[in-house]
C-alpha cells in the first residue's frame, strides 16, 4: 500500500469489497463468484484461499487489457502509458498453474498491468516467475517496534496499557504485527483493565476466517458441527463473543452478494444484543450461523446443500 500511495496518492486507499462473477467453461457456460478488494487503481486477490482464483485472474486481466490497452494510432512519444496493479497474496501457497498464469500475464500484459506478489518465502515460487520480478525482502519488526505500535494504539484509543503487558503480547505474536494488534483487541474486549495473568489469544482471527470460508464454501447444516468446534475453541480461549461475531460478519460481508448484505446487517444487530458472555454464547453463535446459511441457501436456490 505504501508503494501504491507513492504512485497514485490517497486514491488507492479508497477500497471497496465486491463479489465478482467470472465465466468458466465446463461442459456448459457458467460463472463462479470470487471476492475482490479494489480501488480505482488496483485490485487485490488471495490466490491461495480462493479456489476459483485462476478464473478470477483470467477474467481480471481480460478486463484490464480491454480498458487500458493503447491503440497504436493514438500513441505518441509524449503519451504516458496507463496501467492497473494487481496485488496477489499468498502466492507461495498457490498451486503451480496459478504461478504459470502469473508468468503468462507478465509476458503478455506487462504494458497495461503490473503485478505485486506477496509471500512469506520465495522458496516455493517457481523460477520462471521469480526471475521476472524484483524481490524486496521486508523483515519482521523487532519486538520493541511492535511494543511501540501497541502503545501508540492504546494512546490513540485512550486506554491504559503497561509496557510489560504490551511486551508479552509482542512476544507471543512472534513479531507478527497484525496478530499482535488483533491480540490486543481481543484482550481488551475480554478483560479491561488488563491483568498481567490474563490469557493472550493470537490466532483467533485466523480461526474466524476459516469459519467464514467454511460457511461460504458449503452453507449446509452438516457443516455446523465443524464450525461449532471452532467457536468452542475461541470461547475457551477467552475471545469475547461479540468480537467473534463482529469479525465473522466483516469477513462474510466482503464475500457475499449485495442483496444479502442488508439482511446480514439486521441479523448481526439482532444477535449482538442477545449474546451472553463466555462459553454460554456458543448456542447463539451457532444459531446465527444457521440463520446465515439459510439465507445463502434461499438466495442461491441450489439444491445440492442438505
Amino acid at each position: 500500500m505504501a508503494l501504491l500511495r507513492e504512485i497514485y496518492g490517497d486514491a488507492c486507499c479508497n477500497l471497496s469489497h465486491d463479489l465478482r462473477h467470472f465465466p468458466i467453461q465446463d461442459q456448459r457456460l457458467k460463472k463462479v463468484s470470487v471476492p475482490i478488494t479494489s480501488s480505482p487503481h488496483h485490485m487485490e486477490l488471495d490466490v491461495n484461499s480462493e479456489p476459483n482464483a485462476k478464473y478470477a485472474l483470467m477474467g481480471l486481466i481480460k478486463e484490464i487489457s480491454n480498458i487500458y490497452a493503447i491503440a497504436p494510432e493514438v500513441s505518441n512519444i509524449n503519451f504516458k502509458s496507463d496501467f492497473k496493479v494487481m496485488v496477489l497474496y499468498e502466492v507461495h501457497k498457490a498451486v503451480d498453474n496459478i504461478q504459470h498464469i502469473i508468468k503468462w500475464i507478465v509476458d503478455r500484459y506487462s504494458d497495461v498491468c503490473k503485478l505485486v506478489l506477496c509471500c512469506e518465502d520465495d522458496a516455493d515460487i517457481i523460477e520462471p516467475v521469480k526471475n521476472r520480478f524484483k524481490t524486496i525482502q521486508v523483515d519482521a519488526p523487532q519486538t520493541h517496534e511492535v511494543v511501540e505500535v501497541l502503545m501508540q494504539i492504546a494512546k490513540n484509543e485512550n486506554f491504559d496499557l503497561s509496557m510489560n503487558f504490551a511486551a508479552k503480547i509482542a512476544t507471543k505474536s512472534k513479531q507478527n504485527l497484525r496478530k499482535a494488534i488483533m491480540a490486543l483487541e481481543a484482550c481488551k474486549a475480554h478483560n479491561y483493565p488488563f491483568s498481567e495473568e490474563q490469557p493472550i489469544s493470537v490466532v483467533w482471527e485466523e480461526i474466524v476466517i476459516e469459519v467464514a470460508t467454511e460457511i461460504l464454501a458449503d452453507p449446509s447444516f452438516s457443516r455446523l458441527l465443524s464450525i461449532r468446534g471452532k467457536f468452542q475453541m475461541l470461547l475457551l480461549d477467552f475471545v469475547q463473543p461479540k468480537l467473534i461475531l463482529q469479525k465473522l460478519v466483516e469477513h462474510l460481508l466482503e464475500r457475499i452478494e449485495a442483496n444479502l448484505k442488508r439482511e446480514l446487517y439486521y441479523w448481526h444487530a439482532y444477535y449482538d444484543r442477545r449474546l451472553p458472555p463466555g462459553i454460554a454464547a456458543l448456542l447463539k453463535l451457532e444459531e446465527f450461523v444457521a440463520k446465515f446459511m439459510s439465507m445463502c441457501r434461499k438466495n442461491s436456490g441450489n439444491r445440492q446443500y442438505v
